[in-house]
């Protein structure tokens, strides 16, 4: 045999060796019901907590405070209904808070306003 034949053979049994012990064995459970039901659980549960955190923030804000003040709800009945409602829709408050503008939108009206006072603005220097 040919010395460097033997020697390719010689690497590609140890390399074939090398990758078959470092290979992580296969494992393959059954997985129940009540456990499946769980883990979906507890991964709504986290959700459901983080929404209603959302919420609490919102509500603790000076600026929501005082407009709920001027439409006449003190800040324990707000309590009291966020307290009230049901999982989907503190879900949907939540999603409502994290999808509102940082800064507000303005509208078309408010973009012709703001360029017709920009056109006098230039006419008047």
């Amino acid at each position: 045999m040919n010395p460097s034949r033997i020697s390719r053979q010689f690497w590609a049994v140890t390399l074939g060796l090398g990758l078959m012990a470092s290979a992580p064995a296969a494992r393959a459970e059954l997985i129940g019901t009540q456990q499946l039901t769980q883990s979906q659980q507890s991964a709504s549960a986290a959700t459901l907590a983080q929404d209603r955190q959302t919420l609490d923030s919102f509500m603790a804000r000076a600026d929501v405070q005082a407009k709920l003040e001027q439409m006449g709800l003190s800040q324990e009945v707000t309590q009291q209904r966020l307290a009230a409602l049901s999982n989907a829709e503190v879900a949907q408050l939540a999603g409502q808070i994290n999808s509102m503008p940082a800064a507000g939108a303005l509208g078309f009206q408010e973009m012709v306003i703001i360029l017709l006072v920009a056109i006098l603005v230039v006419l008047a220097l």
